[in-house]
């Protein structure tokens, strides 16, 4: 992420630019060709690394442009979520967990729910396709909705 120093570059550029800029327009006709070469390939210097420090900046805000996104569905779904055992589910109109099992560790250290799959070759087991953390199956198992009962009629 860029910092001060970072923003104080492309602003120094931005005004050595500008300084040459001026220098340029107020100097008269008897500048020397040589020199007003130098200088431009002056100005575009400092204008290319001006260019650069802001493209800089750009992708800075943009990176914390979608962490405060993140953190906003993170905030956003932090009650939808409910632990149990050692995974965390939906919740129904109850209160009560149900449907598949989230990653215990992505959802507390990341705020991004990820589901868990069976192990292939441990049918014991769950895992997080993304932090690779292995779950007991008894204890991160998927919680099906309560079968409604059927009504008897005459």
């Amino acid at each position: 992420m860029p910092d001060i120093a970072t923003i104080a570059a492309a602003l120094n550029s931005l005004k050595t630019a500008t300084d040459i800029a001026k220098f340029l327009r107020e100097s008269d006709l008897s500048l020397e060709r040589a020199e007003l070469k130098l200088k431009l390939a002056d100005l575009i210097g400092a204008l290319a690394d001006a260019k650069l420090e802001l493209i800089e900046l750009q992708e800075a805000l943009s990176e914390k442009d979608k962490k405060i996104a993140e953190l906003e569905e993170a905030f956003q779904c932090k009650d939808a979520l409910v632990r149990r055992y050692d995974a965390y589910y939906q919740i129904d109109e109850g209160g009560n967990p149900i449907g598949s099992a989230y990653c215990l560790r992505c959802w507390e250290n990341d705020h991004k729910r990820r589901q868990l799959v069976h192990d292939a070759k441990d049918h014991f087991a769950r895992v997080c396709t993304v932090c690779g953390h292995r779950y007991g199956s008894r204890l991160a198992s998927d919680i099906q909705p309560p079968k409604e009962e059927e009504s008897d009629q005459g």
